[in-house]
């Protein structure tokens, strides 16, 4: 017999029972604390179940501990932010139009064992939504007319209004019944039947003329207001105008009568010949015809002269100191 059988038929050592052992329990701890340990991340909610019975609700990230599968299992639940976006549905408003509305809806989970226990998924929790949202669409687009979506006039429309009114219906019942809270309700897109194009197209037009006509009238009224200052200025101006050229009118004539006057007082007879003169040209001007005797009135001025001019006196004909002297040559 060879030593190596020999060592195969002798029994394992006490120390060798004891060291394989060990390493047998340690792997069957790790493997059952492996099992009971688990994770929730961040954006997650879990719920434990104990036998099929829910017995703890985990909305924070970290790590934790449980029993061992079977005995409790964990569900983890997506709580981030989600969007559904809802099919095309057909909504009738209060005068009867047909539109066709793409609806989203901004939701997320709060209470995990609620959403757990009444959807239990994201497509359940979405038809729950989708029956509920239309359910409160068609009521609230039922108070509203067609114009009440879409016009010209931006104080007309209430899309946001009805959007509110939606929200407000189903933001409760969805938190209460299945642990979801919705954060935004909206119209994504808005489309109209074929046979309310024109009936949208008529309103858009007579909305745009009477908007038309109301800035018009705005205009001509400021026009107007424009125009009846800018008169009373003018007036005003050429008031001040009339009142300096008065002034200064008045001012000439006085200097003009002054020197007339003082024309006069020099020489009284050339004064009233050179005045007679400027009476025959204002007379004689233009096409005028006048027939009158050349011996009477101011025409004496043309026939016999001599009878306006007079000799001027010495001192008149006397040179002053400042004139020229002119010395006689031979």
């Amino acid at each position: 017999m060879t030593d190596s059988a020999a060592a195969a038929t002798e029994p394992f050592s006490p120390l060798a029972l004891l060291w394989r052992a060990s390493v047998s329990l340690l792997v069957v701890g790790l493997l059952l604390v492996y099992s009971a340990y688990f994770s929730v991340s961040e954006g997650q909610s879990a719920v434990v179940t104990r036998f099929g019975a829910p017995v703890r609700e985990i909305t924070d990230a970290g790590p934790y501990l449980r029993w061992p599968w079977p005995i409790e299992q964990v569900h983890l639940i997506d709580a981030r932010m989600k969007l559904f976006n809802m099919p095309f549905t057909d909504t009738f408003t209060r005068d009867k139009r047909n539109v066709i509305l793409l609806t989203y809806v901004a939701w997320r989970v709060e209470k995990p064992l609620l959403f757990l226990q009444a959807a239990g998924s994201r497509d359940v929790a979405e038809k729950k939504l989708d029956g509920m949202v239309t359910a409160s669409k068609n009521f609230h687009l039922g108070r509203y007319d067609l114009y009440a979506l879409l016009s010209t006039q931006p104080d007309s429309i209430r899309v946001g209004e009805i959007e509110q009114a939606i929200l407000d219906d189903i933001r409760v019942p969805m938190l209460d019944k299945f642990g979801i809270r919705v954060d935004q309700v909206g119209f994504k897109r808005i489309a109209f039947a074929e046979e309310n194009v024109t009936a949208v197209l008529t309103h858009m037009r007579s909305e745009r003329k009477a908007e038309a006509d109301r800035m018009r009238a705005e205009g001509e009224k400021e026009a107007q207001a424009i125009r009846d200052e800018a008169l009373v200025k003018s007036e005003e101006i050429l008031r001040e105008g009339r009142e300096k050229a008065g002034t200064i009118r008045g001012q000439a004539e006085k200097e003009a009568a002054d020197i007339y006057s003082q024309a006069h007082n020099l020489d009284p007879d050339f004064y009233r010949f050179w005045r007679s003169l400027e009476a025959t040209k204002k007379v004689l001007s233009g096409k005028a015809t006048l027939i009158l005797r050349t011996d009477q009135g101011f025409f004496d001025v043309l026939t016999d002269p001599s009878l306006h001019l007079k000799p001027a006196p010495p001192q008149a004909l006397a040179p002053t100191a400042d004139a020229p002297r002119h010395e006689a040559r031979p």
